[in-house]
């Protein structure tokens, strides 16, 4: 499908978002299904760790069985860096682990804040790293992917992998599966301080030597975080295209055409893919097809960030248009939709022109990030009920928090743009 550009259309219209029931469709590659049981979630037990970004190899951000931060939150620990958090904190083995736009990772004790060590690269780090049986993974955007020990932050292997490196690793049998590149947008500056090409690239790097296992050109950046499920790596990137590729291989399965740029990591729950585009839309695609099943629309500007999928509904943020052309200012939601219809329930409107982190969700509430161009009040973090209703707003200094949220043992971790990481219970 040719992408189309509905935006001098939808910027004078309002921002409330509607739900519609088809979207593209693609072709079959008529493959077995996309999960071993497809009709249930993924994440069937209580969660007590958040070992990559989005919880784990499915992307979902949902945090079952978990009990967050309730309606009077308080800061457990801060943590300053020497530049802002961009991106997100995991939670593994009792501690957190995250990069800065100072070039480096820290692992932090998960209850007392206390840094336990830390590993520096050649350049800023915006993904979130992967926790895997004692091995913390991680790029940066010096080009290339770490292997760290998880214990000791000794650099067990890294591979200059020839791009900016924005988007988090997945790791799954016996291999690491990461996006490569990144010269759009916010990244534009450094990729060309950085002379690297303006494609990208699907990596499987083994575990052990991080030796490539496959690659997958794309033709365009990749900052979208992999989800891996029964043999399928399942991956979004800038040219407007999802896909469905063999984990042994790197062979297609099969592509989904969106109307823009896939910076959402994709969410896999119940056999379906969700993920949103740059054209504000989101998206439930069949696993095992790659046919639509239906796509909602925000009627925002973009969405950068990822969907989080409980058992019933589909969550996200967006960024909605502000030109000036219109004197009324548009604040940025989150919505939440119908997981089986797409239906929107509700949408919650923030006091942020942006909402980019993607939500970590409960069976009771939600929580999400908040940020701005610049320095500005009433930034941060909210918790939203599953009703739709505001419980708290965590106001953080700088440009807010883009920075998406992990949820482990009752403690909510993030980091902001302050360059403080924060644990709030």
């Amino acid at each position: 499908m040719t992408r189309t550009n509905r935006r001098g259309f939808l910027a004078a219209i309002s921002t409330s978002a509607l739900a519609v029931g088809a979207g593209c469709t693609a072709p079959s590659a008529g493959r077995s299904a996309g999960q071993s049981d497809e009709g249930t979630h993924p994440v069937a037990d209580p969660v007590s760790e958040w070992p990559s970004f989005r919880g784990g190899r499915y992307n979902t951000g949902y945090a079952k069985g978990v009990e967050g931060p309730g309606s009077e939150p308080s800061v457990a620990w801060r943590v300053e860096a020497d530049g802002p958090f961009w991106g997100s904190p995991i939670v593994a083995e009792d501690t957190v682990y995250v990069g800065s736009t100072d070039q480096s990772v820290y692992a932090l004790d998960a209850e007392s804040g206390e840094t336990r060590w830390t590993f520096d690269t050649e350049h800023r780090i915006e993904g979130a790293p992967a926790y895997d049986e004692g091995t913390v993974y991680i790029g940066s955007y010096d080009r290339h992917l770490y292997a760290l020990d998880a214990a000791t932050g000794e650099e067990r292997w890294s591979r200059d992998l020839g791009g900016l490196i924005r988007g988090s690793p997945t790791v799954r049998e016996g291999t690491v599966i990461l996006g490569v590149g990144c010269y759009n947008l916010a990244c534009s500056w450094y990729a060309e301080d950085a002379d690297v090409p303006e494609n990208g690239w699907v990596y499987a790097l083994d575990v052990a030597s991080g030796e490539t296992v496959w690659r997958h050109d794309v033709g365009d950046e990749v900052v979208s975080t992999p989800a891996v499920d029964n043999g399928t790596v399942y991956v979004g990137a800038s040219d407007a295209t999802l896909y469905a590729l063999e984990i042994g291989s790197g062979g297609v399965e099969w592509t989904y055409d969106a109307e823009d740029m896939i910076w959402s990591s994709p969410a896999l729950a119940f056999g379906t893919v969700f993920f949103a585009d740059w054209n504000g839309l989101v998206h439930a695609v069949d696993a095992a097809s790659g046919d639509s099943e239906w796509t909602a629309d925000t009627v925002g500007n973009y969405v950068s960030g990822s969907v989080a999928v409980d058992e019933e509904a589909v969550y996200v943020g967006h960024t909605p248009y502000n030109t000036l052309d219109d004197p009324l200012t548009h604040h940025g939601e989150v919505f939440k939709f119908d997981r089986e219809t797409g239906a929107e329930r509700w949408s919650f409107e923030t006091a942020a022109l942006e909402v980019g982190s993607s939500p970590a969700v409960t069976d009771d509430r939600l929580y999400v990030g908040t940020h701005g161009q610049t320095e500005r009040d009433d930034l941060g973090v909210y918790a939203i009920s599953t009703d739709g209703t505001e419980e708290w707003f965590l106001e953080v200094g700088g440009r807010g928090v883009g920075s998406s949220p992990a949820l482990a043992d009752g403690t909510l971790y993030f980091g902001g743009t302050d360059g403080r990481m924060y644990a709030v219970e």
